[in-house]
């Protein structure tokens, strides 16, 4: 009973939403992918950095309105503010001179596949099996193929193009596998339901609840007789 319920709660901790993720990392890849074979690998990439350099900008205006409006001012705000001020301003620099970064975007994408694939891995092992999901490892074996890649688009020296098309590919393969973990993690809050009506489980907390609302009632009725 206690396993079941750990699952359970493992399983409702892993919101199926985190499909959007998925989808923006299978866009991202096909991206690569396709402009790379179309010629058009360094352009992508140089977008993709200004992206990041856009999004660290976002963060260093954030920190200097809340650093603004907040009146009180204490010692980590002003760390706070000079910290994303410092991003903000490496931002622009991104946006400006992508191609220092463009240099370095196999480590950069190799960090993020790494990460992400790690994520799938232990997602499939640590809630969907425990939680009786089928095929749960499916998306364990392609979080450990693009896991694998991942350590290779960092470590290995490959041409500019090579490179692209292996992110591309790697993040298709990952995306795959977190969709995986949606579509498996949907499935077994579906066989938990099951379970727990077969057992009978539903109505007896039904049943609790309602005694515990007697138990209100009652209160009520006896505090009420006293006036």
């Amino acid at each position: 009973m206690a396993k079941n319920k750990k699952s359970k709660n493992g399983i409702d901790s892993y919101s199926a939403g985190s499909v959007v993720m998925d989808v923006v990392m299978l866009i991202l890849g096909f991206v690569f992918l396709i402009n790379t074979i179309a010629g058009k690998g360094d352009q992508v990439a140089a977008i993709f950095v200004r992206a990041i350099g856009g999004i660290l900008i976002a963060v260093g205006l954030i920190s200097l309105i809340t650093f603004f409006i907040k009146k009180e001012k204490e010692l980590f705000d002003w760390v706070i503010v000079i910290f994303g001020t410092a991003i903000g301003v490496f931002g622009i620099v991104v946006v400006i001179r992508p191609e220092p970064i463009i240099n370095i975007l196999n480590w950069i994408m190799g960090l993020i596949i790494i990460v992400y694939a790690i994520v799938i891995i232990f997602t499939s092992i640590g809630f969907l099996r425990p939680a009786g999901a089928n095929y749960w490892g499916f998306s364990v074996i392609f979080g450990l193929i693009a896991l694998g890649l991942g350590f290779l688009i960092i470590f290995c020296n490959l041409a500019t193009k090579a490179m692209m098309i292996m992110i591309g590919v790697t993040l298709v393969l990952g995306a795959i596998g977190g969709i995986a973990n949606a579509i498996l993690a949907v499935q077994a809050k579906k066989a938990a339901r099951k379970v727990i009506k077969a057992a009978g489980l539903e109505p007896a907390k039904e049943t609790e609840e309602t005694e515990e609302q007697k138990d209100d009632k009652s209160d009520s009725g006896d505090e009420a007789t006293k006036f």
